[in-house]
């Protein structure tokens, strides 16, 4: 990597580190600059103001995390092996360097920031897109799969995903996760069950 995208990434580190430890309000040229190792006038070689890094910040750390859910959950046709590879996932998130709670503090932030607000609902739509294509490869085959609405799914669970997060983010009980994922295992047993009792069999 060419010295300038090598410090341009690391700011963009930093900036995900800091919000994840100081909070938006802690979060400013000086303390991702500390974070970082830079001089604070870097930041504004590589960036026109703090809130261009910080928006950039959230389309980097939503890209990384995004491609890693990809390559875990492209290939996943079954529920109850999704919520395992999901819980994997989220496990990874909470050691990330604070991925979650970064974009957690980002998006009580795009209240009073439009252009925050306009990156925000760009990662929304972009994580209810990918949410609707696993739901639509889990019908897929069955006499449902013209019926679920994959797409108002996917934006469900994103919307409960930061539903919950907020409140985690709020009190710190991370337990609320924990507890969504064991009660919708066994709910993914039935759905694998009653899927794969409909799904065509390619041997016959």
């Amino acid at each position: 990597m060419a010295p300038r995208a090598e410090t341009r990434n690391r700011l963009l580190e930093a900036a995900i580190r800091t919000l994840a430890v100081e909070g938006y309000g802690g979060t400013t040229a000086r303390s991702i600059a500390r974070t970082g190792g830079v001089a604070p006038g870097v930041i504004y070689y590589h960036f026109d103001d703090l809130e261009a890094l910080l928006v950039t910040a959230l389309r980097h750390t939503s890209r990384a995390r995004m491609a890693r859910y990809e390559e875990a959950l492209g290939s996943c046709t079954d529920a109850a092996d999704l919520i395992t590879r999901l819980r994997t996932l989220y496990a990874e998130d909470m050691e990330d360097k604070g991925h979650i709670d970064a974009v957690q503090e980002l998006v009580t932030a795009s209240a009073t920031s439009p252009r925050l607000r306009a990156e925000v609902l760009a990662h929304v739509d972009s994580w209810s897109g990918f949410a609707a294509s696993a739901v639509q490869r889990l019908v897929e085959g069955t006499a449902l799969a013209e019926l679920v609405p994959s797409r108002d799914i996917g934006m469900i669970a994103v919307a409960m995903f930061l539903g919950i997060q907020t409140l985690i983010h709020l009190d710190g009980d991370r337990s609320r996760i924990e507890s969504l994922f064991a009660t919708a295992e066994p709910a993914a047993i039935l759905w694998d069950a009653f899927a794969g009792s409909r799904k065509p069999n390619p041997e016959k």
